[in-house]
């Protein structure tokens, strides 16, 4: 049995962390009906296409076509003990889909991470990232007899994602499959991802949930024209004088939700966060700020708010200055991926409340029911939500409104 945080979840021996490992023997059985087969096929006039199947039901492997449009020979479900991925994006589906898979980190948990996983991850070794220049230690990833690996992107795939996964798979011999993780993607990557690795049910609960969450905001923000929308700076880094244009996938979150991009500034492509200057922010005048929170990421929310040279900025004197929740992943950003599902709640209720009219609470207790299966109160909830909760009156242009 594994304890999740608020409730006990009952898990197979085969789910077990000590279990994941064993040796993957091969029942005598098997042989002897795949060996009669080949037998058949032969006698029979069989081609070799038959007789490579034969050989695939042998050896436990099935061949499929990721989202790049490669072929790749991956282990059958049942033959997949131990799965890692490429990124921290990567590592919040597995998480959700199948944390009894995990074989290994691409980022190493913090205190408040770990109230909300399951017990036992703490105790997984980092074998890095390919993200930000990082590096994959390749002989650790043999070492924990590895399976399958996955990159999932958070907008199309890329040459660059492709080479990558190709080079991997090239060096280590374990296959890497490509998925795309693009935003009105993110139920069909469950379902890919579930049907590899056996967990088609539980991987459909978190399709449903997702699509309905997309559709829900959507369909509201969808309704706000453009010139009605609210400028959002995204302030980034421990001063804050980091952001994103519109064109990032890391300010895609936000745009999901209904924000209106405040910079007017070039991509740094790669990691983002293009270096920018209090002027700057001061000529774009947002709105709202979102910033990273102080304690957990060390990023500028509060001294944002205290700040003298902040202080002529629209959003900081009307007090709309928020620190991005962050638990147990980023809400709208770092990791890109599927994180983001619940951000796209919390910008739209924050920034048009009368709009999206719902209960955080009840969002957010539903959320981390269905993505990470554990029950939390209303006292954590709040905590996670902070200042941003209850949302402010909604701002509404030239309505005479504004604080």
């Amino acid at each position: 049995m594994r304890l999740f945080v608020g409730a006990k979840t009952k898990r197979s021996p085969e789910n077990s962390w000590t279990g994941r490992k064993q040796l993957r023997a091969i029942p005598a059985s098997a042989l002897i009906v795949a060996a009669l087969m080949i037998g058949f096929t032969g006698f029979f006039g069989g081609c070799d296409s038959v007789k490579e199947t034969a050989d695939s039901a042998i050896l436990g492997k099935r061949v499929i076509t990721d989202d790049a449009g490669r072929e790749v020979e991956i282990p059958t479900a049942g033959n997949i003990k131990s799965v890692f991925f490429t990124s921290a994006l990567a590592q919040v589906y597995i998480t959700s889909l199948c944390p009894d898979l995990l074989g290994g980190t691409a980022s190493k948990f913090d205190e408040g991470q770990l109230r909300f996983l399951p017990n036992g991850v703490e105790t997984l070794p980092y074998l890095g990232t390919i993200n930000n220049n990082g590096e994959i230690d390749r002989e650790s990833l043999l070492a924990e007899d590895i399976d399958i690996m996955f990159s999932i992107s958070g907008v199309g795939l890329t040459r660059q994602n492709i080479s990558e996964a190709e080079e991997l798979q090239a060096q280590t011999g374990i296959p890497c499959v490509l998925v795309d993780g693009s935003f009105d993607k993110i139920p069909r990557a469950f379902r890919f991802l579930g049907d590899i690795l056996g967990r088609e049910g539980r991987a459909e609960e978190l399709a449903e949930y997702c699509e309905r969450s997309y559709e829900s905001v959507r369909s509201v923000v969808e309704t706000i024209p453009m010139d009605e929308r609210i400028t959002v700076y995204y302030a980034e880094g421990p001063e804050g004088l980091q952001t994103e244009p519109e064109t990032s996938q890391h300010m895609l979150g936000f745009l999901e939700g209904g924000a209106l991009c405040a910079a007017k500034c070039e991509e740094t492509y790669g990691g983002g966060m293009t270096d920018v200057s209090l002027e700057q922010v001061l000529e774009w005048d947002p709105e709202v700020i979102i910033a990273w929170d102080t304690n957990i990421r060390g990023g500028a929310y509060e001294d944002i708010l205290s700040n003298p040279a902040w202080q002529e900025i629209e959003a900081v004197k009307t007090r709309r200055v928020y620190a991005m929740p962050n638990e147990p992943w980023a809400w709208c950003d770092r990791p890109p991926g599927v994180n983001r599902i619940i951000g796209i709640h919390w910008v739209a209720n924050l920034l048009y409340p009368d709009i999206y009219d719902v209960d955080m609470k009840e969002i957010v207790r539903e959320y981390f029911k269905v993505m990470y299966e554990v029950d939390i109160d209303d006292a954590t909830i709040l905590e996670i939500l902070g200042a941003s909760y209850p949302p402010p009156q909604r701002i509404v242009k030239g309505a005479g409104n504004e604080v």
